[in-house]
């Protein structure tokens, strides 16, 4: 009985439970701080490794202050660093024509609490490398200012393009304390489905297509959508148009935009690419009109003019009242007419001012600011940017004239060539959407606003179908990337709010690298990826 009692007793259980459970519970919590003891001693090595190597990369030093300063600066930060013992680090330099990379790996040993079966101490390592480069240093901002921006987004990329800008001119100020000769210069693109092209100081004027007058069978693009003048038969250039509207509107102007130069289509109707003048940094050339750009005339579409509206399905810019020939009875024909232009005392509604506008020069953006070494007077030219309705988005437009302010030839000439070997040249690209054919889908004619490939209907996007017409842009986009990247230009693209499979598609095939696509979901990630690329582009990077 008794010894049933005993065999049946569960007094002391616990006792015998903690006895043998115990170790185990003591080993995990060792375990575990000495885990969290090799973690922390690992980024403090890292921390203290990454600050000496960026101070011995400093390309005007010798070799012997760069590994004085390396080693000072790694027994600086390691000093008093409990738990790392016996910290040693080595350094390693290879010096190319334009450039720098100092590599190094140190080593330490950490006490273990848990050392009974792991030894007393465990070493860790952490490696690090910087770059520095002494090239020349291009950089092209080719930023989307189309209305569906709105003040918000408008106000953040403001903001990102002069941070970013703000970086560059702390790293000129670096190089001047150096003594460098190093050049850094930016240059700013804004655009919405067209470029403005009117730069104070530019020789613009040989740039464009100035003829008044035309022969019908030219194949040029200009006058394209007028009638014939009935006095000489001949086909109205832009320029004569727009002097033609002071009759009505003495303030009337070009304002610098300029139309796409033609594309090349496939038999399929796809774009084709490669060196083609809508794409490229062909130079124009007033004895080749082919190479020149077509000013910018929106013409004024059928109706009494009223204040611009900003319609997806109908027309959004008749600003004056019709004057059209006798027996003329169609929208098609009411808009050809040139009449209008030169009668004076017609009403005329003709407003530039942003966001929404109407008149000739129809959601022209600010112009082309080139590159420049006074980067003050950029972010001036930043803060004057706006956004504009209508006309839909055209990055491939952006992305051609962004290869034409880094390009040495004309129509901008400040650009280093492309294969020179002491200078970087980089493009930003952002947009908050995708490739847009905007307005007048319902309408009779046009099937789209005016923009630097005209009317959707007048097949200069390759087909008159709006959505082939968004493929091709998007393929004109991709190839206008390929072309930047050709000539060694390394792209960084930006969306915000835009990260659909399309776009993401898009922008990561355009990117250099698919890390150097910035998707953005609002205000300061946009910030945020504007100040990453900021470091990416600046004169000195640290990787570990």
């Amino acid at each position: 009985m008794l010894l049933k009692r005993f065999w049946r007793s569960t007094a002391g259980n616990f006792s015998m439970m903690m006895v043998v459970g115990l170790p185990a519970i003591l080993g995990a919590a060792g375990l575990a701080i000495d885990v969290a003891n090799l973690l922390t001693a690992r980024t403090n090595l890292q921390n203290a490794l990454d600050s000496a190597v960026l101070a011995a990369s400093r390309l005007m030093d010798g070799s012997q202050s760069r590994k004085e300063a390396f080693d000072g600066f790694f027994a600086a930060n390691i000093y008093g660093r409990n738990g790392l013992e016996s910290a040693e680090a080595e350094l390693s330099v290879e010096e190319g024509v334009n450039s720098i990379k100092t590599s190094a790996t140190a080593y330490a040993d950490v006490k273990l609490h848990f050392a009974f079966l792991f030894g007393k101490s465990a070493r860790v390592t952490a490696e690090a490398s910087a770059y520095e480069s002494t090239a020349n240093l291009e950089v092209a901002l080719v930023l989307d200012n189309t209305g569906s921006m709105g003040e918000t987004n408008m106000k953040a990329l403001r903001e990102a393009a002069t941070d970013l800008i703000e970086a560059l001119e702390d790293q000129r100020e670096d190089e001047k304390k150096a003594k460098s000769e190093r050049k850094i210069r930016a240059a700013l693109v804004p655009f919405v489905t067209a470029v403005n092209i009117k730069t104070a100081g530019e020789d613009y004027m040989s740039w464009i297509d100035t003829r008044t007058n035309l022969s019908e069978d030219d194949l040029g693009l200009n006058g394209r959508n007028f009638e014939s003048d009935k006095e000489n038969g001949k086909r109205v250039g832009h320029w004569l148009l727009f002097n033609k509207l002071k009759a009505i509107n003495p303030d009337v102007e070009w304002k610098g935009c300029v139309e796409a130069r033609l594309a090349r289509f496939n038999a399929d109707g796809t774009p084709k690419l490669g060196d083609t003048p809508n794409l490229d940094d062909t130079p124009p050339n007033p004895s080749k009109p082919e190479t020149l750009f077509v000013p910018y005339f929106a013409p004024d579409e059928p109706g009494d003019a009223r204040a611009a509206i900003n319609s997806s399905n109908g027309l959004n810019n008749t600003y004056l009242d019709d004057v059209v020939p006798p027996g003329t009875n169609t929208d098609a024909g009411r808009q050809k007419s040139i009449l209008k232009y030169s009668t004076k005392g017609i009403a005329n509604i003709i407003d530039e001012t942003a966001p929404l506008t109407s008149g000739p020069n129809y959601a022209c953006a600010t112009p082309i600011a080139p590159l420049t070494e006074d980067l003050k007077a950029l972010k001036a030219e930043i803060a004057k940017m706006v956004y504009w309705f209508g006309s839909g988005t055209n990055v491939s437009e952006g992305l051609a004239w962004g290869l034409r302010v880094l390009s040495p030839g004309k129509p901008y000439t400040q650009g280093d060539p492309f294969d020179a070997k002491e200078t970087t040249k980089v493009v930003v690209v952002f947009t908050d959407g995708e490739n847009n054919v905007f307005g007048a889908a319902n309408a009779s004619i046009n099937k789209s606003d005016y923009g630097s490939y005209n009317f959707l209907d007048t097949g200069r996007m390759g087909t008159t179908n709006r959505n082939t017409a968004l493929d091709n842009v998007n393929k004109l986009t991709l190839g206008a990337c390929t072309a930047l990247r050709n000539k060694d230009v390394r792209i960084f693209t930006v969306v915000l709010g835009a990260d659909s499979r399309k776009n993401r598609d898009l922008y990561s095939a355009c990117a250099t690298s698919t890390a150097d696509y910035y998707p953005t979901k609002n205000p300061e990630q946009l910030k945020a990826a504007f100040k990453q690329i900021s470091y990416s582009i600046s004169q000195l990077s640290v990787t570990n």
